[in-house]
């Protein structure tokens, strides 16, 4: 038996309840960690049709058997029913230090449960676990939150995860933060803490991750290691990432036209030079930051020199300020920092949110919305006042911002007029900061992601595999591209003593894969229906550079979505048939998708 298996403690915030226990054996090795486990313990645990912000709806937040192992392993896992979505599965990864120091505290993940009278907190010290009241903690932001949660339990070296004013005030969008600047921020991780009055988990671990045989997995470690540290100057996307961090993939992103520019009207920006990863470099950055033990060091910490925001501390993403900044055509460096900043403190997905603002932006600008309906707010484009002001109702659920809370897709519906024709969304989840008019993969991508339109989900099937590893694993996706699977394979095995070979890798990924899109479908999505792209893509050309004209025709689009159906052993309404699920070892999702397949239900 390996040592993986999936040992988490169940936290019942109605009671205040707390037990331990251990998922089957079977459950890890066939779903490993992570997504594909939490995937495994939605379709076991969650009880049909469950509300998202209800008691009953569940979060399990999981490590994989690397993490805290590998260098860069140091990611968790939040898995969740979406309460953006409303019926798909919602998961979102965070890295830094917090998977690494709950392994070290002997756990291998957390099942939070039922919905706390009055706000608390989790304490984790090693095998001692225990709710706290966190009514002094309620209304303060994220940064805040783990400066007094530090000082309260006088260790410095603990690591919390936490909720901000957007959580608490249960914005579907809202985040989930720890470091500061580090995000699981997809879907709605956030709100559903808020509806649970769970304002942070601060953990801190003392003891040995255990290691089934610990003189091989050392040296499959060190040859994982070694190839990071080459890649610092043999691989340009690792170079990039070193220097620069994820801001400096703004510039290539316009020049190969996929860029969110003015709420995805456009893919390529004349002023992008003026909020780039060189710009940033010249005028911000000041050193990086690299998650658990990673040589890579991808997180470009920096400091706002001049102007307005003088002095405040910045670490910028890409798809969040790609959003904010070209996505709403916001031209100063500073500002585009600052409010990427502004959304970490407030606890909110800052990809989400930029795209929820342009939007507005672009409903303004076609008369949708009156500058009553935004009461008095001018929001023209790149307005950084208007925005921060349209922010502060969003966080606060005041006015216009209680209906932009809810998301693109619901503000869509209640602003009419059109506007769901450029509400950027798929299953409600909002665009990540790229636009597929003139890349058909990455539009393939977003519409058959499980979990909306996100784009770490990959639509080859070669990119797909290796991010659903990458997730189960919990190691970072970005290291594909500097580490090869062999190399994990090679480490997993003296890890956990499991005996996966190379040729299985394919049917763990399919596994994991269906057993999302079956739960979505039992949760009542319809993937003709929501495997869809917004009619921008098909009907609205790009008018500016090389890619002038481009659109993703809806006929091809159509055909390509069967293809990939068909790929993943879907039929062609998109619901998994019969014999692929039995081949993965899928029966107990049959019944489920036999009663879906019912005609009625197709459409």
């Amino acid at each position: 038996m390996g040592t993986f298996t999936a040992k988490l403690v169940e936290i019942d915030l109605s009671t205040g309840k707390i037990a331990a226990l251990i998922t089957p054996d079977h459950w890890s090795r066939d779903f490993i960690g992570g997504r594909g486990l939490g995937a495994r313990m939605l379709w076991e645990r969650q009880p049909r049709g469950v509300d998202p912000l209800g008691p009953e709806a569940e979060m399990y937040i999981l490590a994989g058997p690397l993490t805290g192992i590998v260098p860069g392993g140091a990611q968790i896992c939040l898995v969740f029913k979406s309460p953006l979505t409303q019926n798909t599965i919602g998961y979102s990864l965070t890295g830094a230090n917090w998977g690494t120091e709950l392994r070290s505290a002997g756990w291998d993940g957390l099942i939070l449960k039922g919905s706390a009278p009055t706000p608390v907190y989790l304490l984790i010290k090693n095998d001692r676990v225990e709710l706290r009241d966190a009514g002094h903690l309620w209304g303060r932001t994220t940064f805040e939150t783990e400066k007094i949660l530090k000082e309260e339990i006088k260790d410095p070296f603990a690591r919390v995860l936490s909720i901000g004013p957007a959580g608490e005030n249960l914005v579907r969008f809202a985040s989930v933060q720890q470091e500061s600047f580090r995000s699981a921020a997809r879907g709605g991780t956030g709100c559903v803490w808020g509806a649970k009055g769970l304002k942070a988990i601060i953990v801190r671990g003392t003891g040995p991750i255990p290691v089934n045989r610990p003189e091989e997995a050392f040296l499959a470690r060190r040859k994982i290691e070694r190839a990071l540290i080459e890649s610092r100057t043999t691989v340009r996307r690792a170079y990039d990432l070193v220097r620069w961090g994820g801001s400096i993939t703004h510039l290539p992103h316009s020049d190969e036209e996929d860029l969110d520019v003015r709420n995805y009207q456009e893919g390529t920006w004349e002023e992008i030079d003026k909020v780039g990863g060189l710009a940033y470099e010249l005028r911000c950055r000041a050193k990086t930051r690299g998650c658990f033990g990673c040589p890579v060091s991808c997180m470009p910490l920096g400091v706002i020199r001049e102007g307005t925001f003088s002095g405040k501390i910045v670490c910028p993403d890409l798809d969040s300020t790609s959003t904010i900044g070209p996505g709403c055509l916001v031209n100063d460096l500073e500002s585009m920092v600052y409010l990427s900043r502004w959304g970490d403190e407030q606890g909110i997905d800052t990809t989400s949110l930029g795209n929820v603002t342009g939007f507005a932006m672009e409903c303004y600008e076609k008369g949708l919305l009156t500058l009553s309906d935004l009461d008095g707010i001018d929001l023209k484009w790149g307005s950084v006042p208007a925005m921060l002001a349209l922010w502060q109702k969003i966080v606060r659920r005041e006015g216009i911002g209680d209906l932009l809370a809810q998301g693109v897709r619901n503000a869509a519906k209640v602003i009419g007029g059109g506007a769901g024709s450029f509400a950027m969304h798929v299953k409600g989840l909002e665009f990540a900061g790229f636009t597929p008019k003139a890349h058909r993969e990455r539009g393939l991508e977003y519409a058959v992601a499980d979990r909306g339109a996100a784009h770490h989900f990959g639509s080859k099937t070669s990119h797909l595999y290796q991010r659903t590893w990458a997730d189960c694993l919990t190691v970072c996706t970005w290291q594909r591209r500097m580490i090869t699977p062999e190399m994990y394979i090679d480490l997993l095995h003296p890890v956990t003593g499991w005996d996966i070979g190379q040729d299985e890798w394919p049917v763990v990924a399919e596994r994991i894969l269906l057993t999302a899109r079956s739960y979505n479908i039992r949760e009542g999505t319809v993937p003709l229906r929501d495997d869809v792209l917004p009619e921008r893509v098909h009907h609205e050309p790009m008018t500016k550079g090389k890619q002038a004209g481009a659109v993703y025709p809806k006929e091809q689009f159509v055909a390509d979505r069967l293809a990939w159906y068909q790929e993943r052993g879907c039929d062609a309404a998109g619901i998994p048939t019969a014999e692929r699920l039995r081949a993965l070892g899928l029966d107990f999702v049959i019944p489920d998708m036999e009663a879906a397949r019912s005609p009625a239900l197709r459409n």
